[in-house]
């Protein structure tokens, strides 16, 4: 009798700040990791702090759980401190800035210059999106895969997260 080789997927723990974050982490996973082959991909919602809150928030997901890979999505608005920086890299924890917010990135994948401020680019990705930024589905109609293809090009941060999303 042949035994069946199962080959053990890569698993990724990835942390947002919050509720808009969770979602298109949501969507990212569904658009990248659907065949059941490569990557199994956890999201996590911190609901809400600081980066040291949600580094924080990584570390204790992982004393539940081993996870291959972690990720901590931050905004940049807020400063991330060389002691912060040493526990992630310490603890293994990859952090992923979005400039200045997440919703600037998706500007960016828009290809529309994000203001530096968060609250500027929320205004201006809802003017643009006039869509509920916490509910994955709403992501489909504005952000296609082929516009991540072409936007981690220009946008390293993106290119970071997508290429773990991958296995890469």
């Amino acid at each position: 009798m042949v035994k069946k080789v199962r080959r053990q997927r890569k698993t990724l723990l990835v942390m947002g700040e919050g509720d808009c974050e969770a979602a298109f982490l949501q969507y990212l996973r569904n658009i990248y990791c659907s065949d059941n082959e490569g990557v199994a991909v956890t999201i996590r919602n911190a609901q809400g702090g600081g980066p040291v809150s949600i580094v924080t928030q990584v570390i204790r997901h992982t004393r539940l759980a081993s996870y291959d890979k972690k990720i901590a999505l931050l905004d940049t608005d807020l400063v991330w401190s060389d002691d912060l920086k040493k526990t992630a890299k310490d603890c293994g924890i990859l952090m992923v800035g979005s400039k200045p917010c997440l919703e600037g990135l998706l500007l960016g994948v828009l290809k529309k210059p994000a203001p530096p401020i968060s609250r500027e680019c929320k205004k201006l990705l809802q003017s643009h999106t006039k869509a509920d930024m916490t509910e994955w589905r709403h992501y489909e109609s504005h952000f296609s895969k082929d516009a991540f293809e072409e936007a981690r090009n220009l946008l390293s941060e993106l290119d970071k997260l997508l290429r773990h999303f991958e296995g890469k």
